[in-house]
């Protein structure tokens, strides 16, 4: 990989791809290590529970700070960047209440639509996940903006560690499934202490630059976040959280069980390479433009080296998918490899697309980019339909593998186009 990298990009570059990969890395191998005891731990009916409850927790946690923290890595001076840090900790906090609310008023409605009585009691603890997801965000992008990766490296790997620890300590201890949802808050929030930490070590001076009319006046120009790329985000979790009601609504458990465990290995070389790169590609990609450089030239190298990781890797999980995951979680498990053998098109898609995927946030494309996430969204969740209504699950995986497949590769045509765009 990093013979690959050095002949497309800067050495800062790669050395900054290479400080995230490194903690992804080693946040990743944690959890995919103990899988296999996790995996014995829980049953499948058990995860579904989890699946459910971050179903709901995302609903919030996705717009969390408004999408303003997106906005922290665009400006040129640091103080509309730290105002920016204070809208989006102000929205957190309200948004957390606001869930609180929801909660308490329809939680029994909420069990009620999922087809799940055994989440009620975890859906207090939404505003929590809320919480740290949105101040995480918030000092997250900051030490990107300032080139501290290696605090993002950090953060990611302490997530990891508390997740993977509380599963297996806490099952241990026979609380299943809190377990799996109690280790996930945990690790939620622990994951923000050392961004927390390099804030306040390397910027406390920086506090003294946020006033409420200066946030009033960020608010305003990047109104944009709230407006259009939180209905986006907000869209996009929806579907997510829409796949899981309408498997639960049409299966059995332990289905919906087996799929999220699939999303969740699969996904993982997305986690680890294609966050690696897109977190230094925005920063990247940002200074790019306000300079004028070629955006497009960056993006198809991006694209170039993305598809010499990502054919080998899903190539494997299309021949022996099925055995890979009876072997590494278990016989009970084959099935979940056997899904993941249907959707290896759409994932090898969203791996290739992943780092670049906040092009429209720079070149201020969002209303655009939204109307065509509407469609691929209509496209996900009409398959799932499908083949519900015809009690065929592997039907309804072909037909999303396909679709999504096509309309992954209308979506990086028009990045590569609009990334053309130059900077007025």
């Amino acid at each position: 990989m990093r013979k690959l990298f050095k002949s497309y990009f800067s050495s800062d570059f790669i050395k900054n791809v290479f400080t995230i990969f490194t903690g992804n890395v080693i946040a990743q191998a944690i959890p995919f290590l103990v899988e296999p005891v996790i995996a014995r731990i829980y049953s499948p009916s058990d995860f579904a529970v989890l699946s459910v409850y971050l179903s709901v927790a995302n609903l919030f946690s996705i717009i969390a700070t408004g999408r303003y923290e997106l906005a922290i890595m665009l400006p040129k001076d640091d103080k509309k960047s730290i105002n920016l840090i204070g809208v989006s900790l102000i929205i957190s906090l309200i948004i957390s209440v606001l869930s609180l609310l929801i909660v308490l008023i329809f939680n029994s409605q909420i069990c009620s639509v999922l087809h799940n009585d055994d989440v009620s009691s975890y859906l207090y603890l939404v505003p929590l996940s809320v919480l740290s997801v949105g101040w995480y965000q918030t000092f997250n992008y900051w030490n990107s903006r300032k080139k501290r990766f290696r605090n993002v490296a950090y953060s990611k790997t302490t997530q990891s560690i508390v997740t993977a620890g509380g599963s297996i300590g806490l099952g241990t201890a026979g609380m299943i499934p809190s377990g799996l949802v109690l280790s996930q808050i945990g690790g939620q929030f622990f994951s923000f202490f050392p961004l927390l930490r390099s804030f306040l070590k390397n910027d406390r001076k920086e506090l003294k630059n946020i006033t409420k009319n200066d946030m009033k006046a960020v608010a305003y120009e990047y109104r944009d976040f709230p407006r259009i790329n939180s209905l986006h985000a907000f869209c996009d979790v929806m579907k997510q959280s829409a796949e899981v009601f309408l498997l639960s609504f049409f299966y059995l458990k332990e289905k919906v069980g087996l799929h999220s465990r699939t999303l969740r290995l699969l996904f993982a070389p997305s986690a680890i390479i294609g966050s690696a790169i897109g977190q230094v590609f925005y920063q990247k990609a940002s200074a790019c433009y306000q300079e004028k450089g070629d955006l497009q030239k960056l993006v198809k190298k991006v694209l170039l080296s993305m598809s010499f990781i990502a054919v080998p890797a899903y190539l494997m999980v299309a021949l022996w998918g099925d055995d890979l995951f009876a072997w590494f979680l278990g016989e009970p498990w084959r099935q979940a490899g056997e899904f993941g053998q249907l959707l290896t098109p759409w994932l090898c898609m969203s791996f290739l697309i992943s780092p670049i995927s906040q092009i429209p946030l720079i070149v201020n494309k969002q209303k655009i980019a939204f109307g065509i996430s509407l469609i691929g969204h209509t496209l996900y969740l009409s398959a799932i339909v499908i083949g519900g209504i015809f009690q065929d699950i592997e039907l309804g995986f072909i037909l999303l593998s396909s679709f999504q497949t096509v309309y992954y590769l209308f979506l990086i045509g028009w990045l590569i186009r609009i990334s053309k765009i130059k900077n007025d």
